[in-house]
């Protein structure tokens, strides 16, 4: 409770800085910006709220943008939930009662721990899980973008020099567990296809790496981040920098942020196959050259009688 105290402090601190120092700059921010629900049963709906602050005495529309992948928040906030942690789609969870909102200065100031801010505006959303959601911690954030209303009701551009999110984080009750095995690995000319299996039960996004050696040469590649749900058997597609042929020694490393599995193999390439180009097909064309024929001789024999 004294680090999220701790953490309000220093950033409103920071707006009421900011207001003095700029003049067309605005600064919005967020209060508590962490929320820690702790444990939340399957089939539970909870309401949840927080606010968005700003020292600006200025109106302003204020869109709430969701970031589901939370996971450099829960490493720095309490990184022993990495080994529980599901990375499952949680956006269709989320509802709001009003998105954007009019962020504008309030009658009764918010009291803060260092004094009080007169614009602001309370945010309250429903999260509610499914029956089926998965085990672990679960994590995202809302993030306020906001725009300047002028005076007209139109709005305008905005210099936004500071703008926060509130994380949320909490735990589905039952066992999360992160595991998975490199199942094989397939070589076509220069791509790399992976086989990965979650073996655990929560959803992972991973990272598929490695190096090729052929003909004292070392090739390496890098995937693209995949999503990978439990108990599913994934494709993962990387390249090198040529294409490759026969079978080569590989090391393959699949990376899921809370561990990593690292296999020595040997991967197949085989030449990729060359594009066979089809014949074109004339019979449409033969066709509306024979109609323009008989069209033409047709009127050649009217004319003639």
């Amino acid at each position: 409770m004294k680090k999220v105290i701790l953490i309000l402090f220093v950033f409103i601190a920071s707006l009421f800085f900011s207001k003095i120092s700029l003049s067309q700059q605005y600064t919005v921010g967020v209060s508590p910006p962490i929320i820690d629900l702790g444990d939340v049963n399957r089939g539970e709906t909870k309401s949840v709220k927080f606010y968005i602050v700003s020292p600006s005495n200025e109106e302003m529309l204020v869109h709430l943008i969701q970031y589901p992948d939370n996971l450099d928040f829960v490493r720095a906030y309490n990184f022993g939930a990495i080994v529980n942690y599901s990375e499952e789609d949680v956006s269709s969870w989320i509802k709001y009662f009003s998105n954007p909102v009019l962020l504008k200065p309030q009658p009764q100031p918010l009291q803060t721990p260092i004094g009080k801010i007169t614009n602001w505006r309370e945010i309250s959303f429903l999260l509610s899980l499914p029956n089926n959601a998965e085990p672990g911690y679960h994590s995202f954030g809302i993030q306020p973008e906001p725009e300047f209303v002028g005076q007209a009701g139109g709005q305008v551009g905005v210099g936004i020099i500071a703008v926060t999110k509130v994380n949320v984080i909490f735990r589905v009750p039952g066992e999360a567990i992160r595991s998975g095995e490199i199942i094989d690995a397939l070589g076509e000319g220069n791509k790399v296809r992976i086989f990965f299996k979650n073996t655990g039960t929560v959803t992972m996004k991973v990272i598929a790496s490695g190096e090729i050696y052929y003909n004292n040469k070392t090739y390496s590649f890098s995937s693209a981040r995949e999503t990978v749900r439990s108990n599913e058997l994934k494709e993962i597609v990387a390249f090198v920098s040529e294409p490759l042929e026969g079978n080569l020694d590989s090391k393959i490393t699949v990376d899921y942020t809370s561990d990593k599995l690292e296999k020595k193999m040997v991967i197949n390439f085989v030449k990729k196959p060359t594009q066979v180009q089809k014949p074109i097909d004339l019979t449409f064309l033969i066709y509306i050259i024979l109609a323009i024929v008989i069209i033409l001789v047709a009127r050649w024999i009217y004319e003639k009688s």
